[in-house]
């Protein structure tokens, strides 16, 4: 993607990756919507702290059974320009829903809940792995 903002006469130091925009945005607009949610459910404080402290058990267990050696495996998959295994995309969304269990509020929990259901993981699979492979390419 670099090159082709370098044929089109964009600054190498302007060009944003798409993936920096996405992360920028769900860092300002994902706790703006957690706290309207929390506000619309209009839960008590002590509610919000045990369901915090609750899903942040569950996240921390689910992220923990797997191997940090996972990420090594997909970096180095990555680099090699190679698309990672269906086994190793399974374990990196099972540890993603487990670190969305640890933040707090509704939306991070009700997705990571989410990738921690084995269908839904199979159907997001692919999707992933095609987006890899458009990116490698």
């Amino acid at each position: 993607r670099r090159a082709v903002a370098r044929r089109q006469g964009a600054h190498p130091a302007v060009w944003v990756s798409p993936m920096l925009w996405v992360a920028a945005l769900a860092l300002l607009v994902v706790p703006w919507l957690e706290l309207w949610v929390m506000f619309r459910l209009d839960q008590a404080l002590p509610v919000v702290i045990l369901q915090a402290l609750g899903t942040a058990v569950v996240g921390w267990w689910f992220s923990r059974r797997e191997d940090l050696s996972l990420w090594t495996e997909l970096e180095s998959d990555i680099q090699n320009r190679r698309v990672p295994t269906e086994e190793a995309l399974d374990a990196m969304l099972t540890v993603l829903g487990g670190w969305a269990l640890i933040v707090p509020g509704w939306i991070t929990d009700v997705l990571g809940a989410a990738l921690l259901v084995p269908a839904v993981r199979r159907l997001l699979i692919p999707w992933v792995r095609a987006m890899i492979r458009d990116h490698l390419i």
